[in-house]
């Protein structure tokens, strides 16, 4: 897995404005294409689709999901961009009932968290759908797991004010290597600020040089 900062569309949240799974990345269609060029030179295997999830470039926002799957938030009428998304033979679950399920869950092959208010039934059906269990909890007090926790099937990056305990719960459920950190210079929201598979790991770009040292370490430890 390699390491590399970027933007999209000039901003350094990466988890808002893409969505990548092991095969596929999402991108804005209005994407710069000194930015595509980057996606492209390190997603060597890895379908980069251009569209958008609610009239939106917030892909990361409105997304979740696992391999060839995805769970939007959004609704029946946004037929077209579902169907590009078919066209790409990707499989798609809309929920109706919220919208910004990329803050609000997080989930990798092995395991996911949710926010507590979600509706069970909800989790349920993402949970059937995306073949993964799925638990309520929160990190730090924050209901929006999906943005204080980044992780895919190789590794993950949490809040740093995670408690201890939560620490060692969610390593152990999520079956990855992991550390509690910042990005983007501070920011301690980075399932916003991350977006990556087998392949690569993409980081905002306002991310520090300490920052980046810190996951370089946890990279070369993954074997």
């Amino acid at each position: 897995m390699k390491l590399k900062k970027t933007t999209i569309n000039n901003n350094p949240y990466l988890g808002v404005n893409s969505f990548v799974t092991e095969e596929f990345c999402l991108v804005p269609s209005n994407i710069l294409k000194k930015e595509e060029k980057v996606l492209k030179e390190y997603f060597k295997e890895t379908k980069i689709i251009k569209t958008s999830i609610n009239q939106s470039p917030l892909l990361g926002v409105f997304s979740i999901g696992l391999k060839d799957k995805i769970v939007v938030g959004t609704d029946d009428s946004i037929l077209k961009e579902i169907d590009i998304l078919e066209k790409e033979k990707i499989k798609v679950k809309v929920i109706n009932d919220y919208n910004a399920l990329g803050n609000l869950i997080c989930l990798n092959s092995n395991y996911g968290f949710a926010a507590d208010f979600l509706k069970d039934q909800t989790i349920k059906e993402i949970s059937s759908f995306l073949k993964v269990d799925i638990e309520k909890k929160n990190i730090a007090g924050i209901d929006l797991i999906g943005s204080s926790l980044y992780v895919n099937d190789h590794l993950f990056l949490v809040n740093p004010n995670i408690s201890e305990i939560d620490y060692k719960y969610i390593s152990k459920k999520l079956k990855v290597k992991g550390i509690p950190i910042t990005l983007n210079y501070g920011g301690s929201f980075v399932g916003n600020d991350a977006i990556g598979n087998r392949e690569v790991l993409f980081i905002g770009n306002k991310t520090s040089n300490a920052e980046l040292l810190r996951i370089d370490d946890l990279i070369v430890d993954i074997k």
